[in-house]
């Protein structure tokens, strides 16, 4: 059962740019963002399974692993 709620227009704004699609409700975009306090290691592990993969740019961490380790402006 739903509740009803009253946000302001920037919240309302908010939300919506955290949708991913049509289908996306601002339920489950609460549930992605809104997390209560873990008070048990095992409870940060739930939280951590249920979140969703990152959103990682594959080119991005291709470069990012190719140029680690190296020094910037270091010697030559």
């Amino acid at each position: 059962m739903g509740k009803t709620i009253t946000i302001d227009d920037q919240a309302y704004e908010l939300l919506s740019s955290l949708k991913t699609g049509k289908r996306d409700s601002f339920s489950q975009v609460i549930h992605r963002n809104v997390h209560r306090k873990a008070n048990t290691c095992g409870e940060i592990e739930d939280i951590y399974d249920s979140l969703p993969p990152p959103n990682i740019d594959p080119e991005m961490a291709e470069r990012y692993l190719k140029t680690r380790g190296r020094r910037s402006g270091g010697r030559k």
